[in-house]
């Protein structure tokens, strides 16, 4: 686990080679069927090679929640388990890794009848109104939302819609541990120089531009919409508020930068929250043999 454009699925792959594993992705843009240049997934051919659970598994207009995604691991672990073989989970999408060591709260399901209507709802009076009755029905939960974050505010109100209760109160609820009599050993990268990382990030995006990103998300809006999830996921954002006139290419590019910088950030405070056997610095060279040192 770790922050994106840090080598994980390469090591998994050798990884997966030297154990005949399988590979699950811990991703939530990659687990979207044409999200391949903005979620830096992998070529085909590399896919082909070497297959990834919950890579290409879903439409982009379909919903996906956490409690989706430890259900599906649940069930390709199981059918590892009867194949005498290992899992390599690889990704960093923390709140999936989460949902898997510590539980979740007991959320009802995606409710996609609710959702399309407070989507109709958002595109007549805005987001913030939306808000406000999030605020008016489950403070707790709007303080804890920032105004504008489009995602959240929709799934506290669909929750609270669905249920009568406050997405706040069912939170609190016990958490359900699907993995704690199973053994795992956790191991993280993260950038060794974090200058230097953000001038790769920066590099990387460049990259994304010229294999296609802007056409990438032109045919995403033109074919599915330009409200889905994941056209609201870092580098979709920027490019669709290029697309849209918001911003210049150039403000496309910094903010893409910075967004992914403030994301890997996040992403490596995440890891304070799982215990991490090694976390191993980019491009260290002796990680294969480390991780296999362990298993022995």
């Amino acid at each position: 686990m770790g922050p994106t454009n840090t080598g994980k699925t390469s090591l998994a792959i050798q990884l997966a080679e030297k154990l005949d594993a399988e590979i699950i992705s811990v991703d939530s843009i990659q687990i979207y069927k044409y999200a391949n240049i903005g979620s830096n997934k992998a070529e085909a051919s590399i896919l082909k090679n070497y297959p990834h659970h919950l890579i290409n598994i879903l439409e982009p207009t379909d919903l996906y929640s956490v409690g989706n995604f430890r259900d599906d691991v649940m069930k390709i672990i199981k059918s590892i388990d009867k194949n005498n073989k290992t899992a390599i989970l690889v990704g960093g999408t923390m709140m999936y890794f989460h949902s898997l060591f510590n539980g979740i709260s007991k959320l009802p399901k995606n409710n996609t009848k609710i959702r399309k209507q407070l989507e109709k709802e958002q595109k007549e009076f805005g987001i913030k109104h939306l808000f406000q009755r999030l605020k008016e029905v489950d403070e707790e939960s709007a303080n804890k939302i920032h105004e504008n974050d489009q995602q959240r505010i929709k799934r506290s109100l669909e929750i609270y819609l669905a249920t009568g209760k406050k997405h706040s109160e069912l939170k609190k609820d016990s958490l359900d541990n699907p993995f704690e009599d199973r053994d795992f050993l956790n191991f993280a990268i993260i950038p060794e120089d974090k200058k230097l990382f953000k001038k790769e990030l920066n590099a990387r995006f460049l990259k994304m531009l010229s294999k296609g990103l802007v056409e990438e998300t032109i045919f995403l809006m033109e074919n599915f919409s330009s409200d889905l999830k994941l056209l609201s996921s870092v580098g979709y954002k920027q490019v669709v508020d290029f697309l849209e006139k918001r911003i210049s290419k150039d403000e496309m590019i910094e903010k893409a930068t910075n967004a992914n910088y403030q994301l890997s950030k996040r992403q490596i405070t995440w890891l304070n929250k799982f215990k991490i056997q090694e976390t191993f610095l980019t491009n260290q060279s002796n990680m294969v043999i480390k991780i296999l040192d362990y298993l022995e």
